[in-house]
């Protein structure tokens, strides 16, 4: 088997028309429970096998995370999920610690003023 490299990429999420999936807190989906839409999704590829999706607002909410088999399916999870809503995927650098900050930071930065509100 061939080692993976880490691997974390980012990308802000635009308006989001319809919701085409839904992130609840715990299991079976509730309504009463749903997570918030996000605003950056963050895509971490670990050193073994397997791909972590976790969507964030611009505020640090969690909206909810994702495992998929393969960074691949991953993305595509993300495209079907925001559609032209999501962003250029961006790297996050290495030097960064902690990614989940990172986005959320990120975003904050970029996406708390839009609208002019």
């Amino acid at each position: 088997m061939i080692e993976q490299k880490l691997t974390r990429t980012m990308a802000l999420i635009g308006p989001v028309g319809e919701r085409r999936a839904a992130q609840t807190s715990g299991y079976p989906l509730d309504p009463e429970k749903m997570l918030p839409v996000a605003d950056v999704v963050l895509l971490v590829v670990g050193k073994e096998e397997g791909a972590m999706l976790f969507r964030y607002t611009a505020h640090g909410d969690f909206g909810g995370d994702t495992f998929h088999p393969t960074a691949e399916q991953a993305l595509e999870q993300a495209a079907f999920e925001y559609g032209d809503a999501l962003g250029e995927w961006l790297v996050v650098p290495d030097e960064i610690t902690d990614p989940h900050a990172f986005a959320v930071q990120y975003a904050h930065e970029r996406l708390d003023s839009r609208g002019g509100w």
